[in-house]
């Protein structure tokens, strides 16, 4: 019988890194380069033999070049923008082709692994939302020959989160600080929870020390990193009481920290390692009882949506129909219902905060359609958002079958939410 993975992908501009869940171990596992157990970043570069015909990717990639006549192509993150092509043997690759291409051969080498090996969920960790890969990446499905919704694509900080809070309560109990030190700089996310109110609620704070701490200023002085690193931990850790401090990025893999440690480790554990974006990615692909936290939680983040869309029937109870629910974020919000209209030519359109009672109401009229008797209007409406707080409910007319043909009008009423905080 043929392996079917639960995978988590951390994707950066460098590196990837994969895991995939261990039903035994009940847990994600991080995947080695093939040829060098000891690593599990793989650099993202493609090389193309042109004595076999081959694509290599990654640790492959590096170790094929020096023994195989070829072709050699890096800087593809960089390049997604331009129009510039690459020439392998006659055929011109554009850089989004190369990017795809090389998202698929990283999945592909860890699947070639095992025989007949399929994918039943595969997450796709970015740093933060971009339209351009997420466009990119929406398609991948299709070269994998899976279902659609068997691809997933999700940000850095929720991956942290899943990673987080798929660990032992006891290192949650109160707030937990992550820091991220990678090639853009320092960046710090202090987690809150909230469990006196209902529902409960998780919340993240955000701090961007860039400016103050990226690895390009610092060299080799190893030492002045280690005493600002300090300062900023210092800090921070005298806002809240943290139970637990993780610490990812390549910022964090040589042995520097020493009075940094110090400040991080008084009353409270902390991790390092690599490989949190990806096994939390790993824990979203198998969701069930890794995502109850979002069951028990309301987490609000910069990129969550943090209403409901719906509307009204009407009715004597006021009867709520969502069309989608918030608390995601907002790129991975999708929604679509049918309503029949029975003597009116209106909508209520309801906008419902998720964790308060507050409500904002609109009143849409539908336009230019033809009359028509009592419930042979029907109209589909979908979401969509362009950001956390904006976005708009498309009205499509589908008529009513062949005696009411459609009119093919689209109404779009668009929206921006927010509330008093």
């Amino acid at each position: 019988m043929a392996d079917a993975f639960y995978i988590g992908m951390d994707l950066c501009s460098d590196f990837t890194q994969l895991s995939y869940y261990n039903d035994i171990k009940r847990e994600p596992e991080s995947v080695s380069q093939l040829n060098n157990k000891e690593t599990y970043l793989m650099p993202n570069i493609l090389f193309h033999s042109t004595e076999t015909g081959h694509w290599y990717v990654g640790g492959e990639a590096s170790e094929a070049r020096f023994n195989e006549e070829g072709i050699i192509i890096d800087g593809i993150f960089e390049n997604l923008e331009s129009n510039d092509t690459v020439s392998v043997e006659g055929e011109d690759y554009t850089y989004p082709d190369l990017f795809v291409k090389m998202v698929k051969l990283h999945i592909d080498s860890f699947l070639y692994r095992y025989e007949d090996a399929t994918i039943r969920k595969l997450v796709i960790s970015v740093p933060e939302y971009n339209s351009r890969i997420y466009q990119l990446l929406s398609g991948l499905y299709k070269l994998m020959d899976v279902p659609e919704e068997a691809v997933e694509i999700t940000s850095h900080l929720d991956s942290g989160l899943f990673y987080i809070f798929n660990q032992e309560q006891g290192l949650w109990i109160n707030s937990v600080a992550l820091y991220d030190y990678n090639a853009d700089g320092l960046n710090y996310y202090r987690i809150d929870i909230s469990r006196n109110r209902s529902p409960k609620l998780v919340t993240v704070t955000h701090e961007d020390y860039s400016s103050q701490m990226s690895l390009s200023q610092y060299g080799n002085d190893t030492y002045q990193m280690d005493v600002d690193f300090a300062k900023i931990a210092d800090y921070e850790m005298k806002k809240a009481y943290i139970s637990s401090v993780y610490l990812t990025g390549v910022g964090f893999t040589n042995k520097w920290m020493k009075k940094s440690t110090n400040v991080l480790c008084q009353g409270r554990r902390v991790f390092v390692g690599q490989n949190i974006y990806t096994k939390g990615a790993c824990y979203r692909a198998v969701g069930g009882e890794y995502k109850a936290f979002y069951d028990q939680f309301f987490v609000e983040t910069k990129e969550n949506v943090l209403f409901d869309v719906g509307l009204s029937l009407d009715d004597e109870k006021d009867t709520f129909v969502p069309i989608v629910n918030g608390g995601k974020q907002w790129y991975n919000i999708r929604g679509k219902i049918f309503v029949i209209l029975d003597d009116t030519d209106t909508i209520t359109l309801v906008y419902r905060s998720r964790h308060t009672d507050e409500e904002k109401r609109e009143v849409v009229k539908i336009h230019g359609i033809p009359k028509r008797p009592n419930k042979t209007t029907k109209l589909s409406l979908e979401v969509e958002f362009e950001n956390p707080t904006d976005g708009a409910v498309i009205i499509r007319d589908l008529g009513f079958g062949k005696l009411f043909p459609t009119t093919n009008k689209i109404y779009r009423k668009e929206f921006s939410i927010t509330w008093q905080s």
